[in-house]
């Protein structure tokens, strides 16, 4: 589904960044979502704008070579 969002033009935002912390996310949601139903959790509680930003990378999205480390970033370049 996340690929058919970042096609669609008002979620074109998504296509801006990488796409495992969005996947990261809906992993998170998920599980949340199970544990809620299961019994297992209460109420979801969602993060609020204002307490900034995060992003979850998985292992596989790092690559060390050369003493550097580089993110897997499907970015696109935009220009005006």
């Amino acid at each position: 589904m996340l690929t058919s969002w970042k096609k669609q033009e008002d979620l074109d935002f998504l296509d801006r960044v990488s796409s495992v912390p969005l996947q990261q996310s809906l992993r998170h949601l998920q599980a949340a979502f199970t544990n809620f139903f299961s019994g297992r959790a209460k109420y979801l509680n969602f993060k609020k704008k204002r307490n900034g930003g995060s992003a979850e990378f998985t292992k596989s999205a790092f690559k060390w070579k050369d003493g550097l480390v580089y993110l897997a970033i499907g970015c696109r370049t935009i220009t005006d």
